[in-house]
């Protein structure tokens, strides 16, 4: 991964490695130290294209990020960061789709443009993984979403859990925005 554009691309990685080695390190169970590494790793997402991710420079940073995603405390801290998206999903229907959505397109682009889940999560992490896409099916129609309908821009459409509440009430997709920095994370 390289720095152009004014892009300060090892900074962002290097962020995004401090971020999880201090989730690793930290013994005390702080909640934040996940959101703030997955909102590290999104910006470095958002700064970089697919081809920069598999750069050299950009396995390297994989390689890393996968010793540091099955060291010290991660492994709970992930499963934690599961449950803590099935549990969103569950509730999705009052008040947690939207953030559901955010914590599962997390797992998602960990998973998809870093590291394989099988690389680090547990299998009752895998598998609880299936049920948050099936709880996100199940109070789709009738999810409640803080911030409206709309779909960050950055959305990929693999990431279908967005779109589901529209395509289940048989509407047409919602309209997409540029949301920002990561602060639906913690939602």
């Amino acid at each position: 991964m390289s720095a152009d554009e004014g892009r300060d691309i090892p900074t962002l990685a290097r962020s995004a490695l401090d971020a999880f080695a201090e989730s690793a390190a930290r013994r005390r169970d702080r909640d934040a130290l996940m959101d703030e590494a997955f909102a590290a790793l999104f910006a470095l997402y958002r700064a970089t294209t697919r081809a920069e991710r598999r750069s050299p420079a950009g396995r390297d940073f994989t390689a890393t990020l996968a010793e540091l995603l099955v060291g010290g405390n991660n492994p709970d801290r992930l499963g934690l960061y599961v449950v803590r998206s099935q549990t969103a999903a569950e509730n999705g229907r009052h008040e947690g789709y939207r953030p559901a959505c955010w914590r599962r397109s997390m797992l998602q682009i960990l998973a998809e443009e870093f590291v394989p889940w099988r690389d680090f999560l547990r299998q009752e992490d895998l598998e609880a993984v299936v049920r948050i896409d099936d709880a996100l099916e199940a109070v789709a129609e009738t999810a409640v979403s803080a911030a409206g309908e709309e779909v960050p821009s950055w959305v990929p459409e693999s990431h279908w859990w967005w779109w589901e509440p529209a395509r289940k009430r048989g509407e047409q997709a919602p309209e997409r925005f540029d949301s920002g920095p990561l602060d639906a994370v913690t939602e």
